[in-house]
């Protein structure tokens, strides 16, 4: 009786832990998507005076001093060897070659554009991470999935013309890297603390970054104060912050789909910083895309609570 007792103690705390970590893991991904809206506000700020590639080094370079400071005090430690391409390859994926084809992308396509390209980030984790790691989304999760790509397209292209060209191509390229970067971190975080594998990961970026030194350098000298500032900003928030917490929502979350999904929200926080910032209306389609997008990220976290009521109602009718 005993035993059994422990069991049934051990199991019901087990349960509220699972359930408590994957809200926190809900709460982390949504306070990490916050940060990186304003990251387009202050990206387009400082790329007026600094070019793509040293805004790179300088944002990323900035977030690395932060985080190595950080990663002293805690007393991390450096990875083992044989994990040291493991986080070059996460720095590649993540920030370096995804903020260059983005770079490039936003020369010839539009910001319309660029955001529904990127919104296909979480599908295409959603996908892979299926294929490797046998995570099933369920036919709500897919449906959620399409509402929330059918809001982008409605908040990015209402009203709006669509550029299309090699830029479009360079940009499904940086959401490949990204959707990668998701997939990769998970491998990681299972032999490394969020903190640690965060400061590799841009430590290893930052590396790649420094081509650009000399242009960055050069750049610096001329840049005015607003836009420094900008640059400070982004690489305290959006990129230091932000992807600590958004290494640590992967960590705790019971699928990577679960955190990823929370992208589709980026695009309509940056609209809505936007009216906030620089006083634009919304239309009729930031409106309806913004509420298909809220629908459809409530549908997604909700999805096993709905699917467990519809399988008894679905097995009534069949008997």
């Amino acid at each position: 009786m005993l035993f059994q007792f422990l069991i049934i103690t051990f199991q019901r705390r087990t349960l509220v832990f699972m359930k408590q970590s994957s809200n926190t893991a809900l709460v982390l991904a949504f306070l990490t998507v916050m940060l990186w809206s304003t990251g387009f506000v202050f990206t387009r700020i400082a790329v007026r005076d600094i070019g793509p590639f040293p805004l790179g080094l300088l944002r990323y370079g900035s977030a690395a001093v932060i985080l190595v400071v950080i990663g002293f005090v805690k007393r991390i430690g450096l990875p083992a060897l044989k994990d040291v391409p493991l986080f070059l390859v996460l720095g590649a994926l993540g920030f370096f070659f995804y903020q260059i084809f983005f770079n490039i992308a936003m020369t010839t396509i539009t910001a319309a554009t660029a955001s529904v390209v990127t919104a296909t980030v979480p599908v295409f984790t959603a996908f892979f991470a299926s294929l490797l790691f046998k995570e099933k989304l369920g036919k709500l999760g897919w449906v959620a999935v399409c509402i929330e790509f059918t809001g982008i397209l409605v908040l990015t292209l209402w009203q709006r013309e669509v550029s299309i060209g090699w830029g479009l191509v360079w940009m499904i390229i940086a959401a490949f890297c990204f959707a990668g970067y998701n997939l990769i971190q998970r491998f990681a975080t299972g032999r490394y603390t969020p903190m640690q594998s965060t400061v590799y990961t841009i430590t290893a970026s930052t590396l790649m970054f420094l081509l650009f030194l000399p242009q960055a350098i050069a750049e610096v000298q001329t840049a005015p104060i607003p836009s420094l500032l900008a640059v400070l900003f982004m690489g305290i928030f959006p990129s230091a912050i932000g992807f600590l917490l958004w290494t640590k929502a992967l960590s705790i979350a019971k699928q990577i789909g679960d955190v990823t999904n929370f992208m589709f929200v980026t695009p309509l926080l940056s609209t809505l910083l936007e009216i906030i910032l620089i006083g634009d209306i919304p239309d009729a389609g930031t409106i309806t895309g913004g509420v298909m997008i809220l629908l459809g990220v409530a549908l997604f976290n909700n999805r096993g609570r709905l699917g467990a009521r519809l399988q008894p109602n679905i097995r009534e009718q069949r008997i």
